[in-house]
């Protein structure tokens, strides 16, 4: 790695993730002056956590450190104008809105980086939203936090292309490099007042709304490749694309769309029609052809080969109208 000793600027660093830490190390890396840090404490169901990687570089450089979950708990504005004195901010790995009185406070501004080709896709989760939508890029995108969703100043961004048939953890891996390449190539930019600014207009571009486990669930009747680009975007460490299969959550955790699949007469999506217990998948229709699941969850269950789960031709996965009324009659023999 090639050092980039950045002119003096303090800098105030707000984040967390993964992303967030290596960020921040490259930051300390390349010399940047850290005037302080604010940890932001992660969701309880992420596996990958990185309080304690960036609470040890905070000691370790001895930066000042504030840990947080929704920076409600004190006067953040007013530590960041009167203790720490940083000439600008940096937003990395941060999945709340930050008020005007802390984003204002650094007098140079504060960028943030968002994973999208900005002005398409603000908001949230934006790589799993590009997969799902049938796209074949996201990008990376450095701009200034300003009163509107994504919508400041764009000083520098990255478009990042991917294949049909990577998923969300792989592309996000590269989203993370081009964050790092991105902010180490622009800080002596800003330092040195030489940095573009690019107004983004607000009418153009897209905007994204949140996603929850629920919007996980399979259609069935959906095309082959819609199902396969959920099950590419939602693949662990997100929450997972799921169907149901005898009534309880199923997560598909692997799937591809079936080779050389056969035309089917009457079809019923969701119906499966080839289970292969030598090498563990099953195939099942969809709205035009056939996917072919791999590897499956049940709800407080360990990932499994689809065929040790499901082992017959004979059934649906999915709600259908025909296992609703199943479970309808089981409850009124109860």
């Amino acid at each position: 790695m090639v050092r980039i000793i950045v002119p003096e600027m303090r800098t105030l660093f707000i984040g967390s993730t993964k992303r967030g830490y290596l960020t921040l190390k490259a930051l300390v890396d390349h010399r940047v002056e850290v005037a302080g840090i604010i940890s932001l404490e992660q969701d309880p169901h992420e596996l990958g956590r990185y309080e304690e990687p960036i609470r040890a570089l905070a000691n370790t450089q001895g930066i000042p450190l504030l840990e947080t979950k929704w920076m409600k708990d004190r006067d953040y504005g007013s530590i960041i104008r009167n203790d720490w004195k940083p000439d600008i901010a940096l937003v990395v790995g941060c999945r709340i809105l930050l008020s005007r009185d802390v984003y204002e406070a650094p007098p140079r501004g504060t960028l943030a980086v968002h994973d999208s080709y900005l002005p398409e896709y603000r908001g949230f989760a934006p790589l799993n939203w590009a997969i799902i939508s049938g796209d074949d890029h996201t990008g990376v995108t450095l701009f200034y936090l300003s009163e509107q969703t994504d919508g400041g100043d764009i000083v520098a961004r990255k478009r990042i292309p991917f294949g049909t048939d990577e998923t969300a953890p792989e592309i996000y891996e590269r989203i993370i490099d081009g964050t790092i390449e991105l902010v180490v190539e622009t800080w002596p930019l800003l330092a040195e007042g030489k940095a573009e600014r690019l107004a983004q207009d607000y009418r153009s571009g897209s905007m994204t709304c949140s996603r929850t486990p629920a919007d996980g669930c399979i259609d069935w009747e959906q095309p082959t490749r819609r199902i396969y680009d959920l099950v590419r975007a939602l693949a662990r460490p997100y929450p997972g694309a799921y169907t149901f299969f005898g009534g309880q959550k199923l997560i598909v955790w692997k799937a591809r769309p079936a080779p050389d699949a056969a035309p089917y007469v009457g079809r019923i999506p969701g119906r499966v029609v080839s289970v292969s217990p030598s090498e563990g998948f099953v195939d099942v229709l969809t709205g035009d052809g056939v996917l072919r699941i791999a590897e499956v969850q049940t709800e407080g269950g360990e990932s499994l080969p689809a065929s040790q789960v499901i082992k017959s031709v004979k059934i649906s996965l999915g709600l259908t109208v025909a296992t609703l009324w199943d479970e309808l009659q089981k409850l009124r023999k109860r």
